[in-house]
């Protein structure tokens, strides 16, 4: 195999490659992306841990290198399985998306070459470098989406750069302090650091980046505009891959640096700093439950949906608990492989009606039952629900939750829990159920090339949720590396204190109950079919078929108890106002003088010669 640098040269150089090729031809260039991705994916499963690259001189004798370690495989992995399955979907869906098609590709690999650096990344500096290459890639798609996208990536620029600023000056203060920028020798100065207050300063900041890419709140509000907003296919790759990049440095800033040993221990063995990053895990489960239920439309209520998801991987992964951190792993593949099922479905249904709004759709599971199928499968993985994958990593986190006498925060996963049943709900029964709409009769499925990468992931999800064994054998890894106590399984029964959870036994309880089901369904008489005018309509007279499809303020009952909710959203829109503002007027008094900047000129020099005269 090529070295992780020349793979990595080869995302970077391909960029280029793939925008002649796409210029060329569409489907050609797109085929070279899956190539790249796959043969990425291939590679990372199969590269030795512990490998290790030089890449340049920082400073000095200071280097730049690379360094293959279980953490950064279990992320590159997940990563790559994401992208090499969304580049085949794009194959075909982009087709019909004549926006800048070859630098879409090109960009895309940019974004993978990047990512691939910063799961393989052996200091600080390097990370940060390929973290701004990963952005930049993504941050130059987002505007490709619809009219708003461009508003949309400026948001996002901006709370990347928040992140990132702070990761680059704890990285500076680090370098000044200690003169060293590998994670073993930071490590080590930090462990023997006696200013407190400079450890948390370090790690708040370093995580900080993590956090804004997880969308966690307060710094989540980015997420909604620019998943919502991007080009529909990119989107699954957004919130399926490029967000981990956040979870990935969150584990760093929780493991990798021993938080354990940095920190007291507050709360049944967890450290101070973890603690109260959990809280901000707890607020954003609140917070993406009940934003995502308010939602029309369907990308933006997943969006807000990944904010949530976003505390259940911060949760799992502060706890630093055997079980919980695994779980926290789990959820971060989990909610990869559903992003991706979702997201590529709702791209299909945006790519043949041309909305995303759930109300001005209905019905579609009669002209797109293989959609349908992969939406079902991942909202039922989402929602937590056996015998698929996401249950396990919830089931996972509870444990720990209940097991370290936890109750407030269980008891907001839960209520998150019960939430995401509700939104998921929203687009199941708002687009492909009830009444199929007269302008969509002509509807036709998605493309063979389009449907195989869903499917394979309903599948894999089900094989998964049934044998975890592959998933779990990397985290076991992972947690052994990290000096974590590893995960106890044998494969398809996974033990913890308060008991274990055999996958292959609820399989078979679900598959008997669902053949009890068709037996019942097939040996009693079937459901009478009646025209739409043919029942009770309350004496109205039916005008408009359309009308009977209810999806307009689905869950009015519930929004109108927090109508009048804080929103942070609006605070940083003041701020910008208020910046916006301010940047004006200096350009008024700067670059077009009128009366009044002459007067503030004047007034200025007067000022001045008065204070050099005193």
């Amino acid at each position: 195999m090529i070295s992780i640098t020349n793979l990595i040269l080869v995302f970077l150089f391909g960029s280029l490659i793939s925008y002649l090729l796409t210029k060329t031809n569409k489907v050609l260039g797109s085929i070279f992306n899956f190539l790249i991705s796959s043969y990425a994916l291939f590679y990372v499963w199969n590269v030795n841990v512990g490998k290790t690259e030089k890449l340049f001189n920082v400073f000095g004798d200071i280097e730049s290198s690379l360094k293959v370690t279980y953490l950064g495989k279990f992320f590159a992995i997940v990563s790559f399985l994401v992208l090499a399955f969304v580049s085949f979907f794009i194959i075909d869906w982009i087709r019909s998306n004549s926006k800048n098609s070859a630098a879409f590709n090109a960009f895309y690999l940019l974004m993978a070459g990047g990512s691939l650096g910063v799961f393989f990344a052996n200091d600080l500096i390097t990370l940060y470098i390929f973290w701004e290459i990963a952005v930049l890639g993504s941050f130059l798609i987002i505007p490709m989406g619809n009219k708003d996208s461009k508003k949309a990536a400026i948001n996002y620029a901006v709370m990347s750069a928040i992140g990132s600023y702070m990761y680059l000056f704890a990285t500076f203060s680090i370098f000044n302090r200690y003169g060293v920028i590998s994670f073993d020798r930071v490590i080590n100065k930090l462990s023997n650091e006696s200013s407190t207050s400079y450890i948390w300063f370090i790690i708040l900041f370093i995580s900080s980046a993590g956090i804004v890419k997880s969308g966690i709140f307060p710094l989540h509000t980015w997420l909604r505009k620019a998943y919502g907003s991007s080009p529909d296919a990119f989107t699954a790759a957004f919130s399926g891959q490029l967000s981990k990049l956040g979870s990935y440095v969150l584990a760093i800033s929780f493991a990798v640096f021993p938080t354990m040993k940095l920190f007291p221990q507050f709360y049944h063995g967890i450290p101070t700093l973890n603690y109260l990053l959990i809280w901000l895990g707890n607020i954003s489960i609140i917070l993406g439950t009940f934003m995502a239920i308010r939602q029309n439309d369907m990308k933006q209520l997943i969006a807000y949906s990944s904010i949530a998801n976003g505390g259940y991987i911060l949760i799992g992964l502060a706890s630093l608990d055997s079980i919980g951190f695994a779980g926290g792993l789990f959820h971060v593949f989990n909610h990869a492989i559903i992003s991706v099922m979702v997201f590529l479905s709702f791209a299909l249904v945006i790519l043949r009606t041309g909305t995303s709004k759930i109300d001005e759709m209905g019905g579609l599971i009669w002209r797109m039952p293989m959609t349908f199928v992969t939406y079902l499968v991942g909202i039922i993985s989402l929602a937590g629900i056996p015998p698929t994958s996401g249950f396990i990593s919830k089931w996972m986190i509870f444990n720990t939750l209940v097991r370290k006498g936890m109750f407030i925060t269980a008891a907001i996963a839960f209520i998150g829990s019960v939430g995401s049943f509700l939104y998921v709900f929203r687009p199941l029964a708002g687009v492909f159920l009830g009444q199929l709409k007269k302008k969509h009769y002509n509807l036709k499925e998605g493309s063979f090339i389009m449907l195989l990468p869903m499917l394979l992931m309903v599948a894999l999800t089900v094989l998964l949720g049934v044998y975890p064994k592959p998933i779990l054998d990397l985290i076991v890894s992972v947690e052994t590396e990290l000096g974590i106590k590893p995960l106890e399984h044998s494969g398809i029964i996974i033990k913890t204190p308060l008991g274990s959870w055999n996958t292959l036994t609820v399989f078979i309880m679900f598959a008997v109950g669902f053949i009890i089901a068709l037996v019942l369904y097939l040996l009693f008489p079937k459901a009478k079919k009646v025209e739409l005018t043919n029942q009770y309509t309350g004496a109205e007279f039916l005008y408009n078929y359309d009308l009977y499809h209810y999806a307009t303020g689905f869950y009015r009952f519930i929004e109108r108890l927090y109508d009048k909710h804080p929103s942070f959203e609006k605070l940083y829109e003041m701020v910008s106002t208020f910046f916006k503002s301010m940047g004006d007027f200096i350009t008024g008094l700067v670059y077009k003088t009128g009366p009044s900047g002459y007067v503030f000129w004047i007034s200025i020099i007067i000022l001045i010669i008065y204070w050099v005269r005193w």
